[in-house]
């Protein structure tokens, strides 16, 4: 996959044009790892404007958020997001794409905040008082 999205991105002499996007035409994305994948290789990308792309996907800076459900509200975010990775400076808004799916959702990162659920969780049931069921003694 990661050879792929280097092609869309840097281009295959003979084959295809540098510049491409990734294009996630769901119409709610509620994580998006394909979305990360895609910003890590350095990828403009258009993405659902609800749901969780919303949340790091920076609109016209790392890609393009736009409603999914309308044929010509895609086709033109399409457009948009091949003029932004085309424009000048998108070799720093990959790498701030890249910075971004390495500080927020690589695999030690995301680990670290599920553990502290984990113990925050497991600290509140050890504080708790004991449940009983009705009727037990």
């Amino acid at each position: 996959m990661a050879t792929w999205l280097a092609a869309a991105r840097l281009g295959r002499p003979g084959l295809a044009a540098p510049h491409g996007v990734y294009v996630s035409a769901s119409v709610k994305e509620e994580f998006g790892i394909a979305i990360l994948e895609a910003m890590a290789a350095g990828l403009v990308v258009v993405a659902p404007d609800s749901g969780g792309p919303a949340t790091y996907v920076d609109d016209g800076v790392t890609g393009v958020l736009t409603g999914t459900t309308s044929r010509g509200a895609l086709a033109d975010a399409v457009g948009t997001a091949l003029d932004l990775a085309a424009a000048p400076g998108t070799d720093r808004r990959a790498e701030e794409a890249r910075d971004l799916v390495r500080s927020r959702f690589s695999i030690g990162t995301m680990a670290a905040t599920l553990a502290a659920v984990y113990e925050d969780v497991a600290g509140r049931r050890r504080g708790a008082e004991p449940t009983t069921r009705e009727g037990a003694p």
